[in-house]
């Protein structure tokens, strides 16, 4: 570690108040590993009398009282006397756990799953529609992210006011797989990992468990055993075999590995999934007798995007004979369920992962390829099958009959987003074929209505810009731009939002075994905080109207024409409730619906192909067929829980994929100084969007050296205490960077000067 010396002294100049080891360390952004160095370090300062300690707290020389000096030097120097003890005999490799107190429990157990927040802290899900359980730092034993665990409920309240717990128990490892680097000394080997919020210090490796080959430093992939081998009890961690060491391994390739293992993402099939697969023939052929329709006659089409290359739906619209001015929608969706029957060896490695993953350059498919993009992707002009909903919708946007069909399409074209926008905008398409352009017309018609009906009926209509990535032949990120979101993706929306809402009311009204999108209400402290925010920035609005999906709508356009449109809308989405998987339908805050369910993705997501196994069962049913599954799987909350947790880890792995590029792309230019404009502000620090690159990235408090800056949540303002400078969204600055680290996904700057 890097001495941090002059940041110390810094940093307890500029601030009014002691602080502790924990407070110092937060500071200068060093994870836990770090905290026996770092008090050396302070050990260190305090024998040269440049700083104070009393108690567990640190101060500049001159602020500590007199009369706790001389009893002060006497109990460093006994600290020091026994780390110098504890060195020689460890050799420096970690310091144990200090021993928790008791706490007070309420004696109540739960399983769930574990899930740690990138400050330390974590929540444990147990699902049921219950809210999460938070673990403190100190109550998470040696938990790993994902694993199935075993917590005792505390009868006192924490983070946000959720319940409290302890995990008391691993029950089941999600994975046992860690990346590691060696570190030996004389008497023992340790494996350190290399992601700093594993939850593990380090894993003590026995002689038999050891490729003593290896030399110290060597990044290696270490096996978790359950078995723990070594004696001694002041340092009880796991341990663990070296399985391999990873040579040739570039900063970039640990980085995204790293964030495979922190999200559990697999990337190779068992081997028994891919034999499956062979089974299934490449053709697909229409049999009268199956009882499927055949709608290879319709003019169906995709629209995706430039790389997709798995095309779940497909999309036709035709006049409504029956009803003057309406429409008849037909979303064809990928029969898999046709494919993959419940509990096969494709099921069993689906439901682990539950999703795809897509990252800025490729795509971990939840499917193998010969399912995802091939057999159910509905490419042009070849025969697929299809689970297919057939909406009668009027001219106001109602839907005012339906059926659902397992059936066999024939795609005419593969489109994708650029070209139909163009066209739908007036600008020149590809697109050259008149009966297309018409057909694309007549889609777009529909879709304004449905969504002028969605507007009225309350639908959040949030307006973020995402960021888009250039790329070379190479696959190396040239640049960054922002685009909103185009008429072509809007149309293939509503059409999807159309087919869930209509598919989870019929699962709801035949009581089907299904999972349903449920999306709450937004938390009432959250919206108290906020109703204060806006009204500091003269948008007066009642509790009431932020809590109404009808009325939220006008808050959104009272706050467009205001220069913090941007940090007040991201607050607002903040607000909302995360949406989730759960038995039992309650419907979709965001789209001001009753009924939710998602059905339209079963190539990319589990819970849609659950839907369309319910639907399949009642079809037979009503048909009096034999269903071809010999039993559903049990759908329950377990199920659902397990959905909503890999979705947030497979969010969260394209997050930090997205990160990695960014510090690739600026790696190259350490040193060198930016100017940038100051985007959004939080109590942790500030976002700021770098010129002229586009790229957006969050600098913490300690990225201004310059005063102790404290946040102001009402006016969304950072306030320096010593020269009372205001830090606000629209500030110019100009910043350097200092280092950039692939591996972490870390960018260190520091602001060099405010511009006007």
């Amino acid at each position: 570690m890097k001495s941090h010396k002059k940041q110390i002294l810094r940093l307890l100049e500029n601030h009014g108040d002691s602080l502790s080891t924990k407070q110092i360390r937060g500071a200068l952004g060093l994870n836990k590993t770090a905290t026996a160095k770092l008090k050396a370090e302070l050990l260190k300062l305090i024998k040269a009398g440049k700083i104070s300690k009393q108690g567990t707290r640190y101060f500049k020389a001159q602020e500590k009282p007199k009369h706790a000096v001389s009893k002060e030097k006497r109990k460093e120097a006994k600290e020091a006397k026994i780390e110098k003890r504890s060195q020689i005999k460890n050799e420096s490799i970690w310091k144990p756990r200090a021993k928790r107190r008791p706490r007070s429990g309420s004696g109540k157990t739960e399983k769930g799953y574990f899930t740690r927040n990138q400050k330390g802290f974590g929540f444990v899900a147990i699902g049921g529609g219950r809210s999460d359980v938070f673990i403190g730092e100190n109550e998470q034993g040696y938990a790993m992210e994902g694993d199935l665990v075993e917590i005792e409920i505390f009868r006192s309240r924490g983070f946000h006011g959720k319940r409290k717990g302890e995990i008391v128990n691993v029950l089941e490892r999600a994975s046992s797989e860690i990346l590691a680097r060696l570190k030996r000394t004389k008497r023992e080997t340790v494996a350190v990992p290399v992601h700093r919020n594993s939850g593990l210090p380090f894993l003590w490796i026995a002689e038999e468990d050891d490729l003593p080959e290896l030399e110290t430093g060597t990044l290696v992939e270490v096996e978790l055993l359950e078995e723990n081998k070594h004696a001694k009890k002041s340092s009880p961690a796991p341990s663990g075999r070296v399985l391999r060491a990873l040579e040739n391994t570039s900063d970039h390739e640990l980085g995204f590995q790293l964030i495979l293992n922190e999200n559990l993402i697999r990337t190779e099939y068992p081997q028994e999934s891919l034999e499956h697969v062979k089974k299934f023939s490449p053709q697909v052929r229409f049999d009268s007798s199956s009882g499927r329709r055949d709608l290879r006659d319709l003019d169906f089409v995709t629209i995706d995007g430039k790389t997709a290359r798995d095309f779940d739906d497909a999309v036709c619209v035709i006049p409504d004979s029956g009803k003057s001015g309406g429409f008849r929608l037909f979303v064809a969706i990928a029969d898999v369920a046709h494919y993959v029957r419940p509990e096969d060896p494709v099921d069993q490695e689906a439901l682990i992962r539950g999703t795809s993953v897509y990252f800025p350059t490729h795509a971990v498919p939840m499917l193998p390829e010969e399912l995802s993009n091939n057999l159910c992707s509905l490419r042009p002009n070849v025969n697929r099958l299809t689970l297919t909903c057939e909406m009668r919708i009027d001219s106001s946007g109602e839907v005012i009959g339906y059926s659902l069909a397992e059936s066999i399409i024939r795609s005419r074209a593969r489109l994708i987003y650029e070209d139909v926008a163009d066209l739908l905008d007036g600008r020149t398409s590809s697109i050259s074929s008149p009966e297309l352009q018409t057909n694309i017309r007549k889609m777009h018609k529909l879709a304004k209505i449905l969504e002028r009906k969605r507007i009225q009926r309350g639908a959040v209509q949030f307006s973020f810009a995402e960021e888009v990535f250039e790329f070379d032949s190479d696959q190396q990120m040239t640049g960054i731009g922002r685009s909103f979101q185009s008429s072509a993706m809007k149309l293939i929306e509503q059409f999807m939002l159309e087919a869930n809402e209509t598919v989870a009311r019929h699962c709801v009204k035949n009581r089907m075994p299904a999972l349903y999108r449920v999306h709450d209400r937004p938390d009432m402290r959250k919206l108290q905080k906020l109703q204060q925010t806006f009204f500091r920035f003269g948008v007066k609005t009642s509790l009431s109207t932020l809590a109404d999906p009808k009325k939220f709508n006008e808050v959104i356009e009272q706050i467009q024409e205001l220069p913090h449109f941007e940090q007040l809308q991201v607050l607002l989405l903040r607000s909302m409730a995360l949406a989730v998987y759960q038995t039992t339908n309650k419907g979709h805050f965001g789209l001001a619906a009753e009924y939710y369910a998602h059905f339209t993705s079963p190539i990319r997501r589990y819970p849609d192909l659950v839907v369309h196994r319910a639907l399949k069962e009642k079809l037979h049913l009503d048909q009096g067929v034999k269903s071809k599954n010999e039993r559903l799987p049990f759908v329950n909350s377990e199920m659902a829980e397990q959905c909503s947790q890999q979705e947030r880890r497979a969010e969260k792995a394209e997050r930090q994929s997205i990160d990695l590029m960014k510090v690739d792309f600026l790696a190259p230019h350490a040193g060198q100084t930016f100017q940038a404009v100051v985007t959004s502000i939080d109590n942790h620090g500030f976002r700021v969007n770098l010129e002229p690159h586009g790229l957006e990235w969050f600098l913490p408090l300690e990225a201004m050296p310059d005063d102790n800056y404290v946040y102001d949540d009402i006016r969304l303002s950072l306030q320096g205490r010593r020269k009372n400078r205001t830090l606000q969204a629209g500030q110019r600055l100009e910043i350097r960077l200092l280092r950039a680290d692939p591996i972490h996904r870390t960018l260190e700057f520091e602001v060099e000067r405010w511009l006007s």
